[in-house]
């Protein structure tokens, strides 16, 4: 129920980002949608509403972007869904730990290893790293890297 929930919430109110379906579970979420950056909290006030709790916050790094990606989920079997954000390198995405507390741990550890400061989060020590690392590790800028690609290389 939560599930069919949120999918008409986002398929009303974000009605130009279609939902991409996975029937077959491999990539271990139901749908994703890729999102606008300034959609990110709108997004997690709409989960956080249908019953959802973020699950997880990722990133990639890829030559011309960074893409955001925020897993939600439910306690009903098979609910997982993933939003997609792209963030440039240079852009600060908005916080969503007024939303969900536990985001606080979650953006610090993005920041940990990609370097991208959440606005808005009231505490981006390092979580991981040193307090005085001035690396982030997963960034592919960081050591020696030869698979540096734009984001339609990889994903056509």
């Amino acid at each position: 129920m939560m599930l069919k929930d949120i999918e008409a919430r986002m398929q009303a109110k974000f009605a130009d980002s279609p939902l991409k379906r996975d029937e077959t579970g491999v990539t271990g979420a139901r749908w994703s949608v890729e999102l606008p950056i300034s959609a990110i909290r709108e997004a997690a006030m709409e989960f956080n509403g249908a019953g959802f709790f973020l699950e997880s916050i990722t990133a990639l790094d890829f030559e011309d972007t960074f893409e955001l990606v925020y897993h939600y989920n439910c306690f009903e079997p098979a609910s997982r869904v993933t939003v997609r954000v792209l963030c440039g390198h240079d852009q600060s995405p908005a916080s969503v730990c007024d939303i969900f507390r536990g985001a606080v741990w979650l953006e610090r550890e993005v920041h940990d290893f990609f370097g991208i400061k959440f606005a808005g989060n009231p505490d981006m020590r390092p979580l991981l790293l040193p307090e005085d690392a001035d690396y982030h590790p997963l960034k592919k800028t960081f050591g020696k890297v030869g698979a540096y690609h734009k984001r339609e290389v990889i994903y056509g």
